[in-house]
């Protein structure tokens, strides 16, 4: 079993915030002053400090560089790198990374990646932790990484290319066929940076995967958020388990209410299961100033997600929901039917890994004779008996 890396980007994702996690799970942040010496960085430092984001304690990575420095080519870049004296994994890895930037600038600026200046990418810092990631991973020895959805601010911001929207355009390019889901605000949560390695070197998005936990680290950001969620990345290092065949990833949507006349409720659950919810709960709760209420859960495919969160705002009096990614597990089910004496019953019978783990005729089946059902019940049995 190798070791697995969770990455939960609930605040967001930046190259120094990676980092700083895989440096809070035990990676030694002593070597990226050699590793600046190793990329022939001259009079680069590198310093960590623990700081505070919300109530999370957490490294913070700084990088401290001569005020001026060049702008890069992707070329001199990819030659400094396939030069470096680092193991090969950690090589081809930066290489990598750094190609996906190139072609994502490229193609927003319409010219060839040989031509991409990095710019805010191309600094100094963005090597140290690109690089120091991917080294990281290396001495850590961890062989699969699974990210989180990823949540994208909005807004603006300066550039060496002038004012552009948030998310940047890199971003977006790097992000493509990741679920990504909106902030509520208005700052830059994804970095181009963070949203190379994840992109790049990520096996895939999900919840969390089934491991054995070994540690948890968490990367401080350099933003400091009155609002939201702790800017940090938090990080979950185990040893991976193999997930039964029948895993599935879904979203569980959550809202409270208590100002819905009870009679809604009802054709509610109808239209968010004729909607795609595969499960869809009621359950009676004690609200603020004590008044009673209803907490409303709904297990919803990925697929279906955001036509159910439309359903729920419009087919309630919520104001607001939460969601987030559930593992399920579900029995494979086959239906047999079975000739009683009051008409025909269906069986569903339930199999998990191949074992039969239970059996259960239909109710409506059952009810359908107008016998008590006790009695529908010892009806069948002898049936199955006789059979």
């Amino acid at each position: 079993m190798g070791k697995t890396l969770y990455l939960d980007c609930f605040a967001g994702a930046a190259g120094d915030m990676l980092l700083g996690a895989l440096i809070d799970l035990g990676f030694d942040a002593g070597r990226l002053d050699d590793l600046a010496a190793r990329l022939g960085l001259t009079g680069v430092r590198v310093t960590v400090t623990r700081v505070m984001r919300g109530a999370i304690q957490a490294p913070l990575l700084r990088v401290e560089a001569p005020p001026e420095q060049p702008h890069r080519h992707w070329a001199e870049i990819d030659a400094r790198l396939a030069a470096a004296e680092l193991p090969a994994p950690v090589r081809d890895n930066a290489r990598r990374v750094f190609r996906r930037l190139a072609e994502a600038e490229a193609a927003i600026h319409g010219h060839s990646p040989h031509h991409v200046h990095f710019h805010e990418v191309g600094a100094v810092d963005a090597l140290i932790d690109i690089v120091g990631f991917c080294l990281a991973i290396h001495e850590l020895e961890i062989e699969r990484i699974i990210a989180s959805p990823l949540p994208l601010g909005r807004g603006q911001t300066d550039s060496a290319h002038g004012t552009i929207p948030l998310p940047a355009p890199a971003t977006v390019a790097l992000l493509g066929d990741a679920p990504v889901y909106a902030y509520p605000l208005e700052v830059e949560t994804v970095t181009p940076t963070g949203a190379a390695l994840i992109s790049t070197l990520a096996a895939g998005f999900a919840a969390v995967p089934a491991m054995t936990l070994l540690a948890v680290g968490y990367g401080a950001g350099t933003r400091v958020d009155a609002a939201g969620p702790p800017n940090v990345v938090r990080a979950l290092l185990g040893l991976a388990q193999t997930l039964p065949e029948t895993a599935e990833t879904t979203f569980t949507i959550t809202a409270n209410i208590d100002d819905m006349n009870p009679e809604y409720y009802e054709p509610l659950a109808r239209r968010l299961e004729e909607n795609g919810a595969l499960d869809v709960t009621l359950i009676p709760c004690v609200m603020k100033r004590g008044r009673p209420g209803i907490l409303l859960e709904v297990l919803a495919p990925q697929s279906k997600l955001e036509e159910l969160i439309e359903t729920v705002f419009v087919h309630s009096t919520t104001l607001g929901l939460r969601y987030y990614p559930t593992a399920r597990a579900v029995c494979e089910r086959r239906v047999e039917t079975i000739e009683a004496p009051f008409g025909k019953v269906r069986i569903k019978h339930a199999y998990y890994r191949g074992k039969l783990v239970h059996s259960k005729p239909e109710y409506a089946d059952l009810a359908q004779s107008g016998l008590p059902i006790a009695e529908a019940l010892r009806l069948l049995d002898e049936v199955k008996k006789g059979r």
